[in-house]
């Protein structure tokens, strides 16, 4: 994958972690539930914005010989 699909789907998947968070304090009243949604959404941010800081230029090809 490219470099910007890579920080798009971060970015996407950080939004949806927000809305997860925010449906699942608003809207569920069963406890085990809003749990469950509570720790996708956490996790999902994570994701995300470990996909934005990610670095992906590692291999490059600015290699210096001698």
């Amino acid at each position: 994958m490219s470099n910007w699909k890579i920080r798009i789907a971060g970015l996407i998947l950080m939004v949806l972690g927000g809305f997860l968070f925010v449906w699942s304090v608003k809207y569920i009243q069963s406890e085990w539930p809003q749990i469950f949604v509570g720790l996708l959404s956490v996790f999902s941010t994570a994701m995300g914005f470990a996909l934005l800081i990610m670095p992906t230029d590692l291999y490059a090809e600015d290699s210096t010989t001698d």
